[in-house]
């Protein structure tokens, strides 16, 4: 049956294309209308006044890290992102808000185009793409509360796919979020390439700049991000709601004192499969985004990260192994987590939702590095 679906989607089929395309165009009005509704509703777009209000502050002069926590944010991000943000913040915050819910739809139809030449993908099977990323809960969660998931998606993707001179500055993009960047970061100090230096360099310009805007040059510029984050983890960083990561594991089980050892031993033992892979090509990129998702703190709205798992999935040539166990994971966390909620109404308990969540990207993870040694 797979290879029957499989044969359909190969083929030229202008009746099928044609049905695709009114579905995708169905389905992604009906989905960001609805994320749109959801976005402008009392507690919508959650995310998107700190990074607003933060980078206002920033542009009139302010220190944002200076003035933590009595102000309306919490600067978690690389002071690149405040910086590039620059031109939101010449708008109202209503239009701010909006021109960012339309950006992120931008850069969400970028990343499918992206993949359809990185994966070389036929139309109806970029049409399929687009289906799964439009009706996807990750999605539609990120455009409703305004986060930035897609933009550092997108940005990752062109670092990694793209041969512009330029890429370099999306990998120094991608370490505005410090859960995403590291493991992009090390591979490339890895695998020696000069995008690293590129990368560390803008990041330390960035820093540089924000310093004299401010007027406040110092060394704990540099780790005022990661400053605000270990000061706002114990309150903040729980592990409850729809997580799947090592600490809401830890946390379930009641070994949260023993998640530092666990996220040592996981970064260290994914490192060495990372380095184990000499050169750069599609599994690594897959294994690098789904470690990252399950070694850091990550919401559900994070896992957007696996929009590129979907698109490698629909490959030509693609083992039926590793079709097998990740389109069910796909399935699972693009639409049954809130199927259950909304529909099962919430049946299966949030507990089982997380421990079997955290277990599938930990089975996704297994069957790439697995189908990586079978390729060698």
């Amino acid at each position: 049956m797979i290879k029957d679906i499989k044969n359909l989607l190969e083929k030229k089929n202008k009746k099928l294309s044609f049905f695709l395309t009114i579905l995708l165009i169905l389905v992604a009005t009906l989905f960001i209308f609805k994320a749109y509704i959801n976005a402008n509703a009392i507690g919508g777009s959650v995310d998107f006044p700190q990074f607003y209000y933060l980078s206002k502050d920033f542009w009139t002069g302010k220190d944002i890290f200076d003035q933590y926590p009595d102000k309306q944010g919490m600067p978690m991000w690389n002071h690149v992102f405040y910086i590039i943000f620059y031109p939101f913040t010449l708008f109202t915050f209503e239009i701010s808000k909006m021109l960012w819910f339309f950006s992120n739809i931008i850069f969400a139809g970028l990343i499918v185009i992206l993949l359809k030449k990185a994966y070389n993908l036929n139309l109806n099977k970029s049409l399929i793409l687009g289906l799964l990323t439009a009706s996807s809960t990750p999605f539609t969660n990120t455009l409703g509360n305004g986060q930035l998931g897609l933009f550092i998606l997108m940005s990752i993707i062109i670092y990694w796919y793209s041969k512009f001179k330029t890429k370099n500055f999306f990998l120094a993009i991608a370490y505005i979020k410090f859960s995403f960047a590291p493991f992009f970061l090390i591979n490339s100090l890895f695998k020696k390439e000069i995008d690293f230096i590129y990368a560390v360099i803008i990041s330390t310009l960035a820093v540089i700049f924000y310093s004299f805007y401010v007027s406040e040059l110092s060394f704990i510029q540099f780790i005022n991000p990661l400053l605000t984050i270990l000061s706002i983890e114990r309150n903040v960083f729980i592990g409850d709601g729809h997580n799947f990561h090592i600490r809401s594991l830890f946390s379930i089980f009641g070994m949260l004192e023993y998640y530092s050892i666990a996220i040592i031993f996981f970064g260290l033992l994914n490192l060495i499969i990372i380095f184990s892979i000499k050169k750069k090509n599609d599994l690594l990129f897959l294994l690098i985004s789904i470690s990252n998702l399950f070694i850091f703190y990550h919401n559900y709205y994070d896992l957007v990260f696996l929009i590129p798992l979907a698109g490698y999935l629909l490959k030509k040539n693609i083992s039926t192994f590793v079709f097998i166990i990740n389109f069910p994971i796909i399935l699972f966390f693009f639409y049954f987590v809130r199927f259950n909620q909304l529909i099962l109404n919430s049946y299966f308990t949030e507990t089982f939702i997380n421990i079997a969540g955290s277990l599938l990207l930990v089975s996704s993870y297994i069957s790439l590095v697995y189908e990586n040694i079978k390729n060698k």
